[in-house]
This record gives structure tokens, sequence and C-alpha cells, in this order.
């Protein structure tokens, strides 16, 4: 086309916003309005409204807000909205909606995505742990101890889901002589003194009448 140029000319206008009216053009008939501040190509369809296929509208106000032409905008059409966080906007017939708007326009939502809690959440590599699967690595690798140390776990301990065991007195023995290790270690204390007894535990006595121990009936006995 350019070696050969070819001029057709539609309706046009040089003016911004000025829209064709219904009168004015006939159906699938093309008119132009060119002005650099709100242009747009229109045609009337088949039930005889006039419709908008370009361009995409760049400002801080609506297309055609301030018309020459006919008022109104065309049901379809978009305006990229640089006065608020740059929304894409479409006319539905009777208001500028935003598009995909909606999860973030939610206050919950707005505000949990604003949070610095929830960028730390999103980015951590902790979360990525977590969502991949690979946490049983970090428990294996004993990443949890100071977890564990911190006291973290006191609302666990707390609720009665293990303080039930620490109080009936089945833990304090082992751990009171200091032997816990060696619990973790072989299932069988080895203490130097025999601790208060709690029927149905063994220790191993490293000291005097050294030997297995067995509680029961509040007291330890020589197996």
């Amino acid at each position: 086309m350019a070696s050969t140029p070819v001029i057709l000319l539609s309706k046009r206008s040089g003016n911004s916003s000025d829209r064709p009216n219904t009168t004015t053009v006939q159906a699938g008939e093309a008119a132009m309005s060119f002005g650099a501040a709100d242009p747009g190509l229109y045609f009337k369809d088949s039930a005889g409204s006039i419709r908008k296929f370009g361009s995409n509208h760049y400002g801080a106000s609506a297309p055609n807000s301030s018309p020459v032409g006919s008022a109104g905008n065309s049901v379809g059409e978009t305006w990229v909205d640089t006065s608020a966080a740059y929304y894409l906007r479409v006319w539905t017939g009777s208001a500028w909606q935003k598009v995909g708007a909606g999860f973030s326009d939610t206050a919950d939502n707005a505000n949990f995505a604003t949070t610095a809690g929830s960028a730390t959440t999103a980015n951590t590599a902790n979360s990525a742990i977590v969502a991949s699967g690979a946490y049983s690595s970090v428990i294996a690798s004993g990443a949890l101890s100071a977890v564990i140390a911190s006291g973290a776990l006191s609302a666990v301990i707390a609720s009665g889901s293990i303080s039930s065991t620490i109080a009936s007195g089945a833990i304090s023995a082992i751990t009171a002589s200091g032997s816990l290790s060696a619990v973790v270690a072989s299932g069988v204390a080895v203490v130097t003194t025999l601790p208060t007894a709690v029927d149905g535990y063994l220790v191993y006595l490293n000291s005097g009448a050294s030997g297995l121990y067995v509680s029961a009936n509040g007291g330890w006995i020589l197996t």
C-alpha cells in the first residue's frame, strides 16, 4: 500500500470525543474521530447502537467524558484508568466495571495483600518448603529443635494433650534422674540412684546393687 497509495475516506472528524450518532451513519458504516486526546473508530450495529472498536482509551478521565458529538459510551468499550492504580475498566452499558479487580477490592483481601506479614509469608523460603512437600526434610534435619527449645510448644503442653502425661509422674521420674537421653537412645534410663518409683517403668542402676529394676506397687524390684 505504501508503493501504490489508495485514499479511502470514511466519515471522520479531527475533534476528540466526536462520536457519530445513529442518524449520521448507516448500519455497518464506519465513522472515525481522530482527535489525539480521545480517538476512536465507530460503527452502527444491527440493533441500531453505536459501537466502538478502537482504540483502548488511556487516561485519568473516562472516554467521552466531555463529548463533542453524541454522549455516552459503547457496550464493551474499555479504558485504562490512570487515576486509580491503572485499573482496566469496561463499559457494561450502565457503568464502568473494573476487570478482574474483585479480589483485591474486597476490604479483607486488600488489607491482606498489603500487609508485611503476608508479603513475608508469600516470599520466605519456609513457605516454599511447606508448599513443595519437603517439610519432612526440615523435621528430619533437627531444624525444629530451636522451636521446641524456645517454648513455642508450651500451648500444646498446656492444652492437656501432654500435660496429663507429665502430671502423672510417668515422665517426671526419668526426667528428674537426668537420664532422659538414655531413655531416648535405649528405652531404659541408666541412673546412679533410683528415682521415685512409677509403676511399670524400668531403670538400670549403675552403682551399689546395680542391675535392672522395675517399679511396682510404689517401689523398685531388682530383676
